[in-house]
């Protein structure tokens, strides 16, 4: 059950990434919480290299989310036992 809740977290922060990488995408904007926003007009080599980044990054812990969650539920349904 552990494992489950671990990959749901996970599973949240890929959910904020991925909405944070599709509306910096849309406005065209990264917004650098740190510094200066980065703008695709101004900067558009470090604008898509950080959103390809992101997104990357995104899709990894997406991954990750889905394997710890495959082997959450296998460990559940072998909880079992023999029962079938």
């Amino acid at each position: 059950m552990a494992a489950l809740a671990v990959a749901a977290l996970i599973g949240l922060g890929c959910l904020v990434g991925a909405i944070e990488v599709v509306e910096s995408v849309r406005t065209g904007v990264l917004n650098n919480r740190k510094g200066p926003d980065i703008l695709a007009v101004e900067q558009p080599v470090l604008y898509w290299a950080l959103i390809s980044f992101y997104a990357a990054a995104t899709l990894t812990a997406a991954g990750l989310a889905l394997l710890v969650m495959a082997i959450a539920v296998r460990d559940l349904i072998s909880a079992r036992g023999p029962e079938r």
